[in-house]
């Protein structure tokens, strides 16, 4: 989950790279002191979407090992 955030400028459309929602912070305040020096930092920060999983994908494998150790102790 380290890599969901993105931060882009409110005056010029500058993106950061992809990262931790920390890195993103620093980056775009190292934009503004450089490039908007007499401006409030702003902009928006974009989420990755479907990044996480939901867990789904181990709930699924989860339930495939009970059934295999449910099995294993019919016999």
């Amino acid at each position: 989950m380290a890599d969901n955030y993105r931060y882009r400028c409110g005056e010029c459309g500058h993106r950061t790279a992809w990262g931790s929602e920390s890195r993103g912070e620093q980056a775009m305040g190292t934009h503004y002191a450089r490039r908007h020096r007499h401006t409030a930092p702003g902009g928006m920060v974009e989420f990755r979407k479907g990044s996480s999983g939901g867990g789904a994908g181990c709930l699924i494998v989860l339930a495939f090992m009970v059934l295999l150790l449910i099995i294993a102790s019919q016999r």
